[in-house]
């Protein structure tokens, strides 16, 4: 293989795992390259770690030209090169159908995500199997339509409901536990980095279990603005409500909120919940009190949903946030 041509079928093989070989007539190699590398990328949407997976396969290919350089003399099968991009073409195809990322910009999702993690998002399950509570998901916000990460708190049929801290869905508090009375993190206004402190919990919905923070006193048994439905705004939150939409055409559904407090509640029991409407998601940030979420605006449309969000693949905040979101 001349260096021409050689340089060539590296160059393939970064890009398209498997064509290199093809170049160099290595037509079992070629096949095997090719479709492990189809296969990594259909199974990516369950894993952010079948990202340097995929980058590391495309190396292995690289390398493998090389050796197969060696032996193949001036064979150049331009048909398998061919094929070989075309599954590459192919599985570039699958990925983009199937995931894609996002860039966390705020504090909302704190401590879960953080400020400058990119997230690698599922797009392809959401053909069959809806987000259910305790999920993260990325979806586009009815009212300002610029995309939003957040987590499910309730699904649609549910009631949802937040008294002094803790979240009630049907009627059950969501347990939670302490884990540090004072946790502080850096948050981000006008670019400029501002020290935060706050009470950080362990919670659990459904089968996920993940942390929150709170604000340092929000265990003391009294109610803050940040609880839902307040007493002083019956109505249901919706994009026609917030005062910073300019009446916005939106597809939201409309919910309801319904009194529901027993003879001997509290404050800071069960009084009155939202019933979150068909077809429809509630969602919370898990920075509980410094997060823009359905509290609010309102719920979000299933049609509005982009994907589940599998995993953080970079983040500015050290290679141990690297790896699955709970």
């Amino acid at each position: 293989m001349t260096a021409g041509r050689l340089a060539l079928a590296i160059i393939a093989s970064l890009l398209f795992p498997g064509a290199g070989q093809g170049f160099a007539g290595r037509r079992l190699r070629m096949a095997i390259i090719a479709g492990v590398h189809f296969l990594v990328v259909a199974l990516l949407p369950l894993s952010v770690w079948f990202i340097p997976v995929s980058l590391g396969l495309r190396l292995v290919s690289a390398v493998d030209v090389l050796w197969c350089a060696r032996k193949a003399g001036d064979v150049f099968d331009q048909i398998l090169a061919v094929t070989a991009v075309g599954i590459g073409l192919a599985a570039l195809a699958v990925a983009q159908y199937s995931i894609d990322a996002f860039s966390i910009p705020s504090s909302s999702m704190y401590p879960t995500l953080v400020i400058g993690d990119r997230v690698h998002v599922d797009k392809l399950t959401m053909k069959w199997k809806a987000p259910e509570r305790g999920e993260v998901i990325v979806f586009i916000q009815p009212c300002a339509k610029v995309t939003y990460v957040k987590r499910v708190i309730a699904i649609a049929g549910d009631t949802v409901e937040v008294r002094c801290g803790v979240a009630y869905v049907n009627g059950a508090a969501v347990p939670q536990t302490l884990v540090r009375a004072r946790d502080q993190y850096t948050d981000v206004l006008e670019g400029h980095a501002v020290p935060r402190e706050a009470s950080r919990y362990r919670e659990t919905l459904g089968p996920h279990t993940y942390e929150i923070y709170e604000d340092v006193d929000h265990a003391t048994g009294v109610p803050d603005s940040h609880d839902f439905p307040q007493r002083d705004r019956l109505l249901a939150p919706s994009c026609s409500q917030g005062s910073f939409y300019d009446t916005p055409k939106t597809n939201q559904a409309a919910g309801e909120i319904v009194e529901a407090k027993s003879a001997t509640a509290g404050t800071c029991d069960p009084q009155l919940h939202f019933e979150v409407p068909p077809a429809s998601l509630f969602v919370m940030g898990d920075n509980r009190n410094n997060a823009n979420d359905s509290r609010y605006w309102g719920v979000v449309p299933m049609e509005n949903v982009i994907g589940r969000v599998v995993g953080v693949f970079i983040s500015s905040a050290g290679w141990d946030r690297i790896g699955a979101v709970k």
